[in-house]
């Protein structure tokens, strides 16, 4: 039985795919806490969703992802890989979520937050070989 190799992911393709899943989830948390100060956004369904769902969960995925980096600085791929091919659908999984519940500047910045993990995760993969 021969174990096969995978293909070789760039280390800065790793690296972006990391820190843009921590910088997403961190403007999530940080909008957040900022709308449950404001009067005006405190009350919403929204953020309660985000608040008590969606933020909570993707923070373990978070823990997940700087795991795997972990795990792929010191020479396990494999990991960053998978988790990069769950997290590729990071958009799809969140349709529907109000990324406004902080109103629609911060929506805007989520959105571009979010669309720089679903590249980095696609980099990922496709340097994997993942289809």
């Amino acid at each position: 039985m021969t174990t096969e190799t995978p293909p070789a992911i760039p280390q800065l393709a790793a690296e972006r795919f990391a820190r843009a899943f921590a910088d997403f989830v961190g403007a999530l948390r940080d909008a957040a806490k900022e709308a449950a100060l404001n009067p005006a956004l405190s009350n919403s369904a929204s953020l309660l969703v985000w608040q008590t769902r969606d933020l909570p969960r993707l923070e373990r995925e978070n823990e997940e992802v700087q795991n795997a980096m972990a795990l792929y600085l010191i020479g396990e791929s494999r990991t960053i890989a998978s988790v990069a091919a769950q997290r590729r659908h990071l958009a799809r999984e969140l349709d529907g979520a109000d990324l406004n519940f902080a109103g629609p500047d911060r929506g805007k910045l989520l959105d571009q937050l979010e669309t720089a993990v679903v590249m980095a995760a696609y980099h990922v993969c496709s340097a994997a070989k993942i289809p």
